[in-house]
Protein backbone atom coordinates (compact mmCIF):
# COMPACT_ATOMS: atom_id res chain seq x y z
CA UNK A 1 0.00 0.00 0.00
CA UNK A 2 1.49 3.39 -0.96
CA UNK A 3 2.56 5.45 2.05
CA UNK A 4 3.34 9.09 2.73
CA UNK A 5 5.01 10.55 5.80
CA UNK A 6 5.22 14.28 6.37
CA UNK A 7 6.47 16.45 9.17
CA UNK A 8 6.45 20.19 9.43
CA UNK A 9 6.65 22.92 12.04
CA UNK A 10 4.03 25.65 12.15
CA UNK A 11 4.98 28.82 14.02
CA UNK A 12 2.39 30.80 15.93
CA UNK A 13 -0.09 27.99 16.60
CA UNK A 14 -0.27 25.73 19.62
CA UNK A 15 -0.49 21.94 19.34
CA UNK A 16 -3.99 22.11 20.88
CA UNK A 17 -5.20 24.65 18.30
CA UNK A 18 -4.02 22.50 15.40
CA UNK A 19 -5.33 19.28 16.95
CA UNK A 20 -8.75 20.91 17.46
CA UNK A 21 -8.89 21.84 13.77
CA UNK A 22 -7.93 18.32 12.65
CA UNK A 23 -10.60 16.62 14.78
CA UNK A 24 -13.35 19.02 13.62
CA UNK A 25 -14.28 16.62 10.82
CA UNK A 26 -17.65 18.08 9.92
CA UNK A 27 -15.96 21.42 9.15
CA UNK A 28 -13.40 19.93 6.71
CA UNK A 29 -15.25 21.08 3.56
CA UNK A 30 -14.90 24.68 4.75
CA UNK A 31 -11.10 24.67 4.98
CA UNK A 32 -9.72 21.54 3.26
CA UNK A 33 -10.44 22.23 -0.40
CA UNK A 34 -10.68 18.60 -1.61
CA UNK A 35 -13.38 17.56 0.87
CA UNK A 36 -16.99 18.01 -0.15
CA UNK A 37 -18.64 16.50 2.94
CA UNK A 38 -17.75 14.72 6.20
CA UNK A 39 -20.26 12.93 8.37
CA UNK A 40 -19.68 11.55 11.85
CA UNK A 41 -21.43 8.18 11.80
CA UNK A 42 -20.69 7.08 15.35
CA UNK A 43 -19.08 8.34 18.56
CA UNK A 44 -17.95 5.87 21.18
CA UNK A 45 -15.66 7.18 23.91
CA UNK A 46 -12.50 8.50 22.28
CA UNK A 47 -13.32 6.83 18.95
CA UNK A 48 -15.29 8.29 16.07
CA UNK A 49 -16.34 6.66 12.83
CA UNK A 50 -16.29 9.31 10.10
CA UNK A 51 -17.33 9.14 6.45
CA UNK A 52 -15.33 11.43 4.17
CA UNK A 53 -16.32 12.56 0.67
CA UNK A 54 -13.72 14.20 -1.55
CA UNK A 55 -13.35 15.26 -5.15
CA UNK A 56 -9.97 14.26 -6.58
CA UNK A 57 -10.47 13.76 -10.31
CA UNK A 58 -13.48 11.57 -9.40
CA UNK A 59 -15.70 11.55 -6.32
CA UNK A 60 -14.21 9.28 -3.68
CA UNK A 61 -15.64 8.33 -0.31
CA UNK A 62 -14.30 6.35 2.58
CA UNK A 63 -15.14 5.68 6.20
CA UNK A 64 -12.47 5.63 8.87
CA UNK A 65 -12.51 4.58 12.51
CA UNK A 66 -10.44 7.23 14.28
CA UNK A 67 -8.95 6.88 17.76
CA UNK A 68 -8.29 10.19 19.55
CA UNK A 69 -5.87 10.79 22.40
CA UNK A 70 -6.65 14.27 23.67
CA UNK A 71 -3.85 14.15 26.22
CA UNK A 72 -1.13 13.20 23.73
CA UNK A 73 -2.79 15.21 20.91
CA UNK A 74 -2.75 12.29 18.48
CA UNK A 75 -5.14 10.51 16.18
CA UNK A 76 -4.82 7.06 14.56
CA UNK A 77 -7.22 5.72 11.98
CA UNK A 78 -8.11 2.44 10.34
CA UNK A 79 -10.20 1.78 7.27
CA UNK A 80 -13.84 0.68 7.51
CA UNK A 81 -15.12 0.90 3.90
CA UNK A 82 -14.92 3.06 0.81
CA UNK A 83 -15.78 3.86 -2.77
CA UNK A 84 -12.59 3.88 -4.89
CA UNK A 85 -10.54 3.96 -1.68
CA UNK A 86 -10.11 0.35 -0.58
CA UNK A 87 -7.70 0.65 2.36
CA UNK A 88 -6.23 3.38 4.55
CA UNK A 89 -4.47 3.80 7.86
CA UNK A 90 -2.48 6.58 9.46
CA UNK A 91 -2.58 9.41 11.93
CA UNK A 92 -1.60 12.83 13.20
CA UNK A 93 0.63 13.84 16.12
CA UNK A 94 1.11 17.40 17.41
CA UNK A 95 3.94 18.43 19.73
CA UNK A 96 5.39 21.67 20.99
CA UNK A 97 8.82 22.82 19.82
CA UNK A 98 10.75 26.05 20.55
CA UNK A 99 9.83 27.36 17.11
CA UNK A 100 6.16 26.34 17.07
CA UNK A 101 4.17 23.15 16.70
CA UNK A 102 5.61 20.08 15.07
CA UNK A 103 3.12 18.04 13.07
CA UNK A 104 3.87 14.42 12.24
CA UNK A 105 1.49 12.92 9.70
CA UNK A 106 1.50 9.50 8.12
CA UNK A 107 -1.00 7.86 5.81
CA UNK A 108 -1.26 4.76 3.71
CA UNK A 109 -3.97 4.56 1.09
CA UNK A 110 -4.96 2.07 -1.56
CA UNK A 111 -7.20 3.01 -4.45
CA UNK A 112 -8.99 0.18 -6.24
CA UNK A 113 -11.33 0.97 -9.05
CA UNK A 114 -12.03 -2.06 -11.25
CA UNK A 115 -13.93 -0.09 -13.89
CA UNK A 116 -11.54 2.85 -13.93
CA UNK A 117 -8.45 2.73 -16.17
CA UNK A 118 -5.17 2.14 -14.29
CA UNK A 119 -3.82 5.54 -15.36
CA UNK A 120 -6.82 7.30 -13.74
CA UNK A 121 -6.57 5.10 -10.62
CA UNK A 122 -2.88 5.98 -10.26
CA UNK A 123 -3.65 9.66 -10.78
CA UNK A 124 -6.33 9.58 -8.06
CA UNK A 125 -3.90 7.89 -5.66
CA UNK A 126 -1.19 10.43 -6.49
CA UNK A 127 -3.61 13.33 -5.98
CA UNK A 128 -4.59 12.03 -2.54
CA UNK A 129 -1.13 11.07 -1.30
CA UNK A 130 0.98 13.83 -2.77
CA UNK A 131 -0.89 16.89 -3.95
CA UNK A 132 -3.81 16.97 -1.48
CA UNK A 133 -1.71 16.16 1.57
CA UNK A 134 0.90 18.76 0.63
CA UNK A 135 -1.73 21.53 0.63
CA UNK A 136 -3.43 20.26 3.80
CA UNK A 137 -0.75 21.74 6.06
CA UNK A 138 -1.19 25.21 4.56
CA UNK A 139 -4.96 24.93 4.86
CA UNK A 140 -4.67 23.65 8.44
CA UNK A 141 -2.45 26.57 9.44
CA UNK A 142 -4.81 29.09 7.82
CA UNK A 143 -7.83 27.64 9.63
CA UNK A 144 -6.04 27.70 13.01
CA UNK A 145 -5.20 31.38 12.44
CA UNK A 146 -8.78 32.16 11.37
CA UNK A 147 -10.15 30.55 14.55
CA UNK A 148 -7.74 32.48 16.74
CA UNK A 149 -8.79 35.89 15.39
Amino acid sequence: MPKVTRETVIAGATPRELYDVVVDYESYPRFFEDFTRCVIKERQGSTQTVEFFARVIKEVSYTLKIEHDEEQLTTRWTFVRGKLVSQSKGGWRFSETPSGTRIDYDAEIEVKAPLVPRMIKNKIQDMILNKSIATMFTQLEAEARRRRS
